[in-house]
């Protein structure tokens, strides 16, 4: 199972994010999750890269599937643009298929 964990201020402001794990099923289905859960976090990863000036540390680890952002200062308003349409787009892929992917939040 994939696990997405937004980490957010009590006020809603983003703070980082986590994806951990493979789809890990022949099941039908599974690829797909784990292919839409990829491209958009890549997709997030080279936007707020390309996009914004926000600075953030990134840690990834293909075996495990660790993609983890922890944000270095508040966000700018594209920085939680894009995180917003990030956790709408796999908040929609978790309530189809949530055999395979979760998402949760954190208050830190």
């Amino acid at each position: 199972m994939i696990c997405i964990t937004f980490y957010k201020e009590p006020e809603g402001r983003f703070k980082g994010l986590q994806v951990l794990g493979h789809a890990e099923s022949v099941e039908e289905g599974a690829d797909l999750v784990c292919c839409s859960v990829s491209v958009l976090t890549i997709n997030l990863v080279n936007s707020l890269e390309r996009l914004t000036e926000d600075r953030f540390d990134l840690i990834q680890d293909e075996d495990s599937g660790l993609i983890q952002i922890a944000f270095q200062a508040p966000l700018s308003e594209k920085a939680e643009l894009l995180m917003r349409s990030y956790e709408l787009g796999v908040e929609e892929i978790a309530y189809e298929y949530d055999t395979w992917l979760k998402v949760i939040t954190k208050e830190v």
